[in-house]
């Protein structure tokens, strides 16, 4: 593991001016410091831990150690054919005679045109295989200040990993600039929404590269250094969306899984009718229970009116028994759409 690492001068979440902050967002916590300042303020970033068993991740990291090591051998070997073979070519552009000088007076128009019609393509594959292929394993292997080996080689492969997604050819002003910000800008849905579902969020973090994200690799090792010294916890980094505002400093929203909101449901249902028993009114429990199915089985589905009918029969069946709803409700942390939805 890195020991440490050399702070990056960006914006912090210090700028606290006055600002309006879209929903979803609000402010980071001052506990995120440490890892904000590591973060580029004209990015959105994604955070999440990667709770994949480390042998999976083991076996998915060999996939491009195996391409990238082959491809870069393979660059070798034409590399130590094409050299000489380029040298000599430029010895004949300077007026030497070599083997591969044409003479014009043994050779006819056809062969003449046929050597620089191979000539050309040797030139031209030479270029496509260096220009778009050649920096696949140098990347891989060499770029700074970090790439995938050196993350590897300081973090190993743990049961639990930092991995830290960073917009790609786009950015903050695409999310919370213009008239649409945060939710209702059509960014959060198409980029923000898409990469945290559930069937994509079953991926090892290595896999969550495409055309929209790409991974902090410096960043994701200096999380971990942050997490040995103790300056972050793990809860407080997992499943974040992270972006800095203007006049706002840094913003965050906390993202759920399916399972995390149905089980958040559960406990406020449940936390509802132990707080209704100790009243001595379960039955309203059982009541409001009723009332959702009567309104669910109704043809036409369970519309954002007849969700509201619920709130308004069971707020009429609670008053009937002089129980305050809206007090309950609180007391209990709130229901959120489980007044309306059920358990």
């Amino acid at each position: 593991m890195a020991r440490g690492f050399n702070k990056r001068s960006k914006a912090t979440s210090s700028d606290t001016s006055p600002v309006d902050i879209p929903p979803p967002f609000t402010r980071a916590p001052a506990s995120l410091a440490p890892l904000l300042d590591r973060l580029d303020p004209a990015q959105v970033h994604l955070i999440h831990i990667d709770r994949l068993p480390p042998a999976h991740k083991r076996s998915i990291f060999l996939i491009p150690v195996t391409l990238n090591a082959l491809i870069a051998a393979l660059l070798l070997w034409r590399l130590s054919h094409a050299l000489p073979k380029y040298l000599t070519l430029l010895q004949t552009l300077l007026g030497y005679t070599t083997a591969l000088t044409v003479d014009p007076n043994t050779t006819t128009r056809k062969q003449q045109f046929m050597i620089l019609a191979k000539r050309t393509a040797m030139f031209a594959l030479d270029f496509l295989l260096y220009r778009f292929i050649g920096p696949w394993p140098l990347t891989f292997f060499l770029e700074q200040p970090a790439n995938p080996c050196t993350w590897r080689w300081n973090i190993r492969f743990l049961p639990e990993e930092v991995i830290v997604r960073v917009s790609r050819h786009w950015g903050v002003e695409d999310l919370l600039g213009g008239v649409k910000k945060g939710e209702e800008s059509p960014f959060f849905k198409t980029r923000v929404l898409t990469a945290i579902e559930p069937v994509f969020m079953r991926k090892t973090g290595y896999l969550m590269m495409d055309k929209n994200w790409d991974l902090e690799f410096e960043v994701m090792q200096d999380a971990h250094v942050l997490l040995q010294r103790g300056e972050i916890k793990t809860a407080e980094i997992d499943k974040l969306v992270l972006a800095h505002l203007e006049g706002a400093g840094w913003v965050y929203w906390r993202w759920e899984t399916d399972d995390e909101v149905v089980e958040g449901r559960r406990k406020k249902v449940v936390a509802f009718k132990e707080a209704l028993t100790k009243m001595g009114k379960e039955s309203l429990f059982w009541r409001w229970t009723e009332i959702v199915e009567e309104e669910r089985d109704v043809d036409g589905g369970f519309t954002r009116e007849r969700q509201e009918r619920v709130v308004e029969r069971v707020k009429g069946e609670f008053e009937r028994e002089g129980v305050d709803f809206e007090e309950v409700v609180a007391r209990v942390g709130g229901l959120d759409e489980v007044a309306v939805k059920g358990a």
